[in-house]
């Protein structure tokens, strides 16, 4: 399995909105807010609705059956695109044959693709696998501990 970060985004919109509920404007004491942050991430989902406005895209090539668990994930996560089996490994297949190699794809070939995740859907990850039995979720987890503001975000 290999991870790659292409960008994160959405820090600043984030600090901006994080006031709105107490009427105040934008902060300028950039400790205060992640503090603040903080707080609301460990009061819960319902509290820390703003991370949704933080935002990672990442290149990840994994097994299918790892994709196969990644699909439990489907707020706060958002498919760019993927290699195709259609176009890569059943070109020029149609009708029966089509489906016959597609059925025959083995659950630990790799597929690429490039997805999108919010702060908050990676601190739901990472709190539910990272005492997965399979290695794949380990990986996953180490590697979202390396994300921008993780210790204050994520994994707190």
């Amino acid at each position: 399995m290999r991870i790659e970060l292409i960008e994160t985004a959405g820090f600043d919109s984030v600090r901006r909105a994080l006031h709105l509920p107490f009427g105040k404007g934008k902060s300028d004491n950039h400790k205060k807010d992640v503090e603040l942050m903080t707080r609301l991430i460990k009061a819960g989902d319902e509290h820390a609705k703003v991370m949704r406005g933080c935002m990672v895209w990442l290149e990840i090539n994994a097994p299918i059956y790892w994709w196969r668990e990644m699909e439990t994930y489907r707020y706060g996560r958002e498919r760019l695109s993927c290699e195709s089996t259609m176009h890569i490994d059943c070109k020029g297949l149609q009708g029966i044959e089509l489906q016959k190699a597609k059925a025959e794809i083995p659950m630990g070939k790799m597929q690429k693709a490039v997805d999108m995740f919010s702060y908050q859907t990676l601190r739901r990850i990472y709190k539910q696998r990272k005492n997965h039995r399979l290695p794949e979720w380990h990986q996953f987890c180490e590697f979202i501990k390396q994300l921008p503001y993780a210790e204050e975000f994520i994994t707190c």
